[in-house]
């Protein structure tokens, strides 16, 4: 049975808040999406995490011509649509963007023009726990950088199962370990690696 908790969106202040790990049992993925002003091209991108920190998996995608809040609902929409084929079935999932999380956790959210909006509540309704949550941006920081390591314009998905090269030193500053302590961090194989080129 689903539950989608309708958490209160923290008041924001000027103190940092760093990414803060799951409870046992579950995974928490952090979304973002990117658009840029000027060719109003957009990406969105995202990372899952579990209870020890532990990289789960992180995805890019570029989306095209579309709003910033419609970059955000692709991000939430790829972040539980891979965490479902990965079979993750107790997920948190969180945004910076407090539109697109009140859009979601409302009663009249099925009245924004979003054509993504109906395969998230779709996702949303399958047989599993899902929390929706509100996060500052500082404490979005890997989900931000992943999202703009595809090319907007190419409508391309990329998906990695250990982490990015491109955002190891992000993901250490953002205050998590990728891998349980005493253990090599692990480096993208399985897929290119876009912090290569």
């Amino acid at each position: 049975m689903l539950r989608l908790h309708q958490h209160s969106a923290p008041a924001l202040s000027d103190n940092v808040m760093h990414w803060e790990a799951p409870a046992a049992g579950w995974i928490k993925i952090n979304t973002d999406g990117s658009r840029n002003t000027s060719t109003s091209l957009a990406s969105c991108g995202g990372v899952g995490r579990d209870s020890e920190s532990r990289w789960c998996f992180g995805f890019a995608k570029g989306i095209g011509s579309c709003s910033c809040l419609e970059a955000e609902f692709w991000g939430i929409y790829e972040g539980l649509a891979t965490a479902w084929s990965l079979r993750y079935l107790r997920v948190i999932i969180e945004t910076d963007n407090r539109e697109a999380y009140e859009t979601i956790v409302s009663s009249n959210s099925r009245k924004v023009g979003s054509s993504i909006l109906p395969s998230i509540f779709e996702l949303l309704s399958r047989s599993w726990e899902v929390q929706v949550g509100f996060v500052r941006r500082e404490g979005n920081v890997v989900a931000d950088a992943i999202s703009r390591l595809v090319l907007p314009n190419s409508l391309e998905y990329r998906r990695w199962l250990e982490i990015s090269l491109a955002v190891r030193d992000l993901v250490m500053a953002d205050g998590i370990h990728a891998a349980p302590s005493g253990t090599q961090l692990p480096i993208q194989r399985a897929y290119d690696d876009l912090g290569v080129r």
